[in-house]
């Protein structure tokens, strides 16, 4: 029925405070003062953003990490607010949440962060009452770098259970990494962006990164490609799609939403070129405002936007 709750994905991994400096003339180099003609603050993080893009459009999503014990409430209130359950954040005795200070143009963005309470996020992940919490959800989307080494075994278990998925964002310590390869084996989908999959291939081109990833034994790869659209290593099979013209503001946090929207189409039964579209649309349409959240687009644009591109083929 409309308005319906789906089915329950966790999501477990870093969460931050984003503040968003935007619409730069030109990305500011060191010794020098530019000034942001925008600015917001919001929930960030690939486990906030992720979230949040599936809560809008209508799974029922619980997340697991760690909040600041002084600001987190003011997290977990904004999460809240899209209907998430939180009873899996924990609040640091001593740090703050972590910041990320976002300087983004229309082309591209810099991070600056403070990791703060995410630091005992790998002490959460090991713990067997973890293990036992997640098992109860039918996804789970790992927004952090686990241990390859100590956390095989987790992801082995788990992913006996559950369909999993995960997104490291840019640690290329962990991307380069061989023993990494024993986590991402037992993910059914791994979401790495064009530069990402390049470090842990050794290739350049989209076709060739997921080829080799292929054969490294990863099943499942979303591969982002900005501004060139997206690609998907789907088993031995290979799909692209196009990039969604949109008129881009600010791009924080689009490869979550795109990751989002890629597994909110696989727990509708899409099949695997929908779940591409599905992600870049949502992906693409989340640049249009400051920060990952507000322009994610709720089930009604999507739906627009899926019979806009049925129309177009």
């Amino acid at each position: 029925m409309p308005g319906a709750k789906s089915k329950k994905v966790a999501v477990i991994g870093e969460f931050f405070i984003d503040e968003v400096f935007s619409e730069f003339n030109a990305m500011p180099k060191l010794g020098e003062e530019c000034f942001a003609r925008r600015f917001q603050r919001e929930v960030g993080g690939g486990a906030a953003i992720t979230a949040c893009g599936l809560a809008k459009l209508g799974t029922n999503v619980g997340v697991f990490g760690f909040v600041g014990g002084a600001d987190g409430k003011w997290v977990i209130d904004r999460l809240k607010s899209f209907d998430i359950d939180c009873s899996g954040l924990e609040f640091h005795p001593t740090e703050p949440t972590g910041i990320t200070v976002s300087v983004s143009t229309r082309q591209d963005r810099a991070f600056f962060t403070y990791y703060g309470a995410n630091l005992p996020l790998e002490e959460m992940i090991r713990r067997p009452s973890t293990a036992a919490a997640l098992s109860h959800y039918s996804h789970v989307h790992f927004a952090c770098a686990p241990d390859g080494g100590t956390d095989g075994k987790l992801f082995s278990s788990l992913g006996r259970k559950v369909r999993l998925s995960i997104d490291v964002q840019s640690h290329v310590s962990w991307l380069t990494r061989p023993d990494s390869l024993n986590i991402l084996r037992h993910c059914a989908m791994f979401f790495p962006n064009e530069r990402e999959g390049s470090w842990i291939s050794a290739e350049t081109e989209p076709h060739e990164i997921l080829l080799r990833l292929r054969d490294k034994g990863i099943r499942g790869v979303g591969l982002k490609l900005g501004g060139k659209g997206a690609a998907l290593l789907w088993g031995r099979r290979q799909f692209l799609t196009d990039p969604l013209p949109v008129e881009t503001v600010d791009t924080t946090g689009a490869g979550d939403c795109f990751n989002a929207g890629f597994i909110f189409a696989q727990l509708r039964g899409d099949k695997p070129q929908r779940c591409l579209e599905v992600a870049n649309i949502c992906g693409a349409l989340s640049t249009r405002a400051l920060g990952g959240i507000a322009a994610f687009p709720a089930l009604e644009e999507l739906a627009e936007c899926e019979a806009q591109l049925g129309k177009s083929r």
